[in-house]
């Protein structure tokens, strides 16, 4: 008797047949209709588990037993068969048909689940909230598409199942015509969010679906009917049910967090959507200025609602570092603010980044700010500006390093965006390592081939290398209309600097906006002394003076202020301005403004001949700090006012890349 007629006759395959189709039908209303229910993925990978392991078992039960009409009996005695059927070819046999096509659409059902739930160890699944489309009557309701589409993301981005893609990598999408396909490609973007939104006074319609961005697999799709006053949680029902359709779960953790304090007054929620739309911690003054407006008025109408208060708190911190150092009631609303959030929700993520913020900006205290921003993050992992501002703090502690990597996370989760990839680039800079700047610019090219930065740049590096500087004002020249003011300004002011052109860092500076450059007159002061004219230098020391004077407790302007009395030949008042300036901003407290701090100290002891030597000492040391290379501190003109000084000179030049 041939093997398979044993089989056949054992009804090893009608066994298979069977169970195929009902493990086959297990699997499907699992992986279809578990995730409508909001069940956790781990339930349809544990029956296509199931499923896999059962086989074995039944196909061992059908061989050892039958099922009859006395009850299941074992089959201990092979019963004699005609010695044709011993002969029966496999592909003769009907159910073994029946069995393959059945176990084959099983696997082909399993993989299809099992590959939807389940990534590469380590991996989560990258998700991008395009942006909704405004179909409201009203076209100034388009702010209000933006705001729901920015907390949706942000809802999402507390699940730590997801990566989410930020928000400003995202708009360059607003209106395409390029397919989800190459959108996922750019963004490398596992999932797509997409949807629209219609409202029409106190009439909302949210309409979404999610789409796996590489085949254009529609997963799930919802449609919200809500009047707007019921709508104030509704990023918190998107999020569970989107994460619920890639098969995933929240953790109660996860939970509570997404059940975040939503506004009791409909119109508080209205304001902080558009000022979340308007939020860029690089706008200017005026706009910035503009979204505290709607906060103000947000909090004014809600005042516990805890996200509104903290946006509010990071928007002074901008505003404060950016436009208005030193403004004690921006300092102050901004600490009230992130109290008050906190409070009323202990572990709100925006809070606590935005004390992160306030920590390293305001008080300059890195090490409570890394704290904070390190529980925001393991609260909200995929939110690029956490990531950005945790850079920013470690920086100031010189984990130079550390800082890099989260400057390339925040740019891995904002492809689109260039800050953070230039911010990675521009620290590698900053601290002299040129082979790993180049590289970063490159990227930084290859990513955006439009933007002229990194093209002007390369000469930068190139400077600090070799001190060659051919071709570079050519070039300058060539892209300088392709660029932004800011940018105009500071890549005219390294080539003129560079290549020693005074009187044109002169004119730069005579026409440039004085807000642009807050030691705008001591610059002016060290050109026109480096020149050799005092009397135009003259007015601008005493009112660089008269600054320093106004702001006793900010070490970089109490700095600047004693080596503008220093060369007014008051050395007797400009060394204990120096040394208060360093026990202000200790190096190790702000490893990137404390170095320039402790320069400018060793500058005003070499040129005032007091403790001469301990300046010599200082200036060896921290040459090659960040934004200390030694090249460009040669070249700048606070140090050409001591180029007749051999030992200032050798130091600097002992310093320089040997190429």
């Amino acid at each position: 008797m041939s093997f398979v007629s044993e089989l056949r006759r054992r009804q090893v395959f009608r066994t298979t047949a069977w169970y195929g189709g009902i493990a086959w039908v297990a699997v499907e209303v699992a992986n279809t209709v578990f995730p409508q229910f909001g069940l956790p993925g781990w339930v349809i990978r544990a029956v296509i588990v199931a499923a896999a392991l059962g086989l074995p078992v039944a196909i061992a039960l059908a061989w050892s037993f039958d099922l009859t009409a006395a009850g299941l009996r074992r089959e201990d005695v092979i019963e004699p068969v005609p010695a044709a059927a011993g002969r029966t070819a496999i592909w003769r046999v009907p159910s073994f048909w029946i069995a393959l096509v059945l176990g084959a659409g099983l696997a082909v059902s399993a993989q299809q689940a099992w590959k939807r739930l389940v990534l590469p160890a380590g991996q989560r699944a990258t998700i991008a909230v395009l942006p909704f489309a405004n179909l409201s009557p009203d076209p100034e309701n388009a702010y209000f598409a933006d705001g729901l589409q920015e907390e949706i993301l942000a809802t999402l981005a507390r699940a730590g199942s997801l990566r989410v893609i930020s928000r400003t990598s995202v708009q360059q999408y607003r209106d395409t015509k390029r397919n989800l396909r190459e959108i996922a490609d750019a963004l490398d973007a596992d999932l797509i969010l997409e949807g629209s939104v219609r409202r029409a006074g106190d009439e909302l319609r949210l309409t979404l679906q999610l789409i796996e961005g590489r085949t254009d697999e529609h997963l799930w799709a919802e449609t919200y009917d809500r009047k707007f006053r019921n709508a104030l949680q509704l990023q918190k029902t998107v999020a569970e049910q989107v994460v619920a359709a890639i098969g995933s779960t929240l953790s109660p953790a996860e939970q509570q967090l997404i059940q975040r304090m939503a506004p009791t007054v409909p119109e508080a929620y209205d304001l902080y959507l558009h000022a979340l739309a308007l939020t860029d911690q690089f706008g200017t003054g005026a706009e910035q200025r503009a979204v505290l407006d709607l906060l103000d008025r947000s909090v004014e109408l809600d005042p516990k609602f805890g996200p509104a208060l903290a946006l509010r708190a990071k928007a002074r911190v901008w505003l404060y570092s950016t436009y208005a150092d030193g403004d004690a009631a921006l300092a102050e609303g901004a600490r009230a603010d992130i109290e008050r959030a906190l409070q009323l929700e202990p572990d709100l993520p925006d809070a606590l980044a935005a004390r992160g913020l306030y920590y390293t900006y305001i008080t300059r205290d890195p090490d409570r700010a890394l704290v904070d921003l390190t529980r925001a993050l393991a609260l909200a992992p995929s939110d690029a500006d956490t990531h950005n501002v945790a850079g920013l703090t470690l920086r100031r502690l010189g984990r130079f390093d550390d800082a890099i990597r989260h400057f390339d996370e925040a740019a891995r989760l904002a492809p689109g965006e260039d800050r953070y990839i230039f911010r990675a680039f521009e620290t590698s800079l900053a601290l002299g390592r040129v082979k790993d700047a180049e590289r970063r610019r490159l990227a930084f090219a290859e990513r955006f081939p439009e933007d002229p930065k990194a093209k002007l740049v390369k000469y930068y590096i190139h400077f600090l290398a070799t001190g060659e500087t051919d071709g570079w004002r050519e070039e300058i020249e060539r892209l300088l209309p392709e660029t932004s003011e800011q940018t105009r300004l500071l890549n005219s002011l390294r080539m003129l600097t560079a290549t020693g052109d005074l009187k044109g860092q002169a004119a730069l500076f005579e026409l440039a906006p004085a807000e642009e450059y807050p030691d705008h007159d001591l610059q002016l002061a060290f050109i026109y002394l480096a020149q050799g004219d005092r009397n135009r230098a003259q007015p601008h020391l005493d009112l660089a003076a008269l600054d320093a004077a106004r702001n006793p407790g900010d070490a970089l302007s109490l700095a600047d202020g004693a080596i503008a009395v220093a060369l007014l030949d008051r050395c007797a008042e400009a060394v204990p301005m120096a040394d208060q300036a360093v026990r202000l901003m200790p190096e190790r407290r702000d490893a990137v403004n404390g170095p320039t701090v402790a320069i400018k100290r060793a500058w005003v002891l070499i040129r005032c001949k007091v403790r001469a030597d301990q300046g010599y000492q200082e200036l060896d040391r921290v040459l090659g700090s960040m934004y200390l290379q030694p090249r460009w501190v040669a070249a700048t003109p606070l140090w050409l006012l001591l180029r007749d000084d051999a030992r200032t000179q050798q130091i600097i030049r002992s310093k320089f890349p040997r190429t």
